[in-house]
């Protein structure tokens, strides 16, 4: 009977998966809710999966931190960047970014120019990034990463803007 259940039991939860997994490439999309957000992670958590902070104990949590960078402290540790601080240092990146026809003393008296295909292909890539980061089946529902979608999506439109297309 145990082998019964066992068997039962992973067939359910195959199913639950795959709801999970297949509900956004509905034309139009399935709306991401709390009910899906909440069997999303009972799977999570029936597979095993941390959600703290990138430890020797699991991975990081991508509902809070940036898989992609890395914090390297003065001290020389490190750790994972938390996504509303990460949009912070990002945006004051930019903020310092000079202008066209701006140059500084020193600097060659040229812009960096894009063609269009290569705006294009990157302002789409950061539409795709922005809808990993924006509440919903990639982040749950999570806010932390509202701020790097927001400036994904600005970031794609004046890329794409700035082609003919």
């Amino acid at each position: 009977m145990t082998d019964d259940l066992a068997a039962r039991y992973e067939v359910l939860r195959a199913a639950a998966a795959d709801v999970v997994h297949h509900q956004t490439p509905h034309d139009p999309p399935v709306p991401y809710t709390a009910e899906l957000d909440e069997l999303y992670r009972l799977l999570l958590a029936d597979q095993g999966s941390a959600t703290q902070v990138g430890t020797s104990a699991g991975p990081v949590d991508p509902t809070r931190f940036s898989l992609a960078f890395t914090d390297f402290r003065d001290d020389g540790s490190s750790a994972p960047y938390g996504l509303v601080e990460l949009a912070a240092q990002l945006r004051e990146d930019l903020a310092g970014d000079r202008g066209l026809g701006e140059h500084a003393p020193g600097e060659p008296d040229r812009d960096v120019h894009l063609s269009q295909v290569r705006a294009l292909v990157i302002g789409q890539l950061l539409e795709e990034v922005a809808g990993r980061l924006a509440p919903g089946p990639a982040v749950g529902m999570a806010e932390a990463g509202r701020g790097l979608a927001e400036l994904a999506t600005k970031l794609s439109e004046q890329l794409i803007n700035m082609t003919s297309v």
